[in-house]
């Protein structure tokens, strides 16, 4: 998989986050939870330390969401 591929994956991901509905958001943060660990994977794979750092921090954010 292409760097720009595995980009695609994390922007998918976000956006499966930005525009859930109150009454999908746990659907669409688990959607978003493997989309992020399937572009971490690939990221490694091809050995892209700065696209594996960006699946990492959204994989963070999502189990540490901000409190509002």
């Amino acid at each position: 998989m292409e760097a720009a591929e595995i980009f695609e994956l994390i922007i998918k991901a976000d956006e499966r986050l930005k525009y859930a509905t109150e009454d999908k958001a746990e659907a669409r943060a688990a959607q978003a939870r493997e989309l992020l660990e399937r572009a971490r994977s690939e990221a490694q794979k091809i050995g892209n330390e700065v696209l594996v750092h960006q699946a990492e921090q959204r994989l963070a954010d999502l189990e540490h969401p901000p409190v509002a």
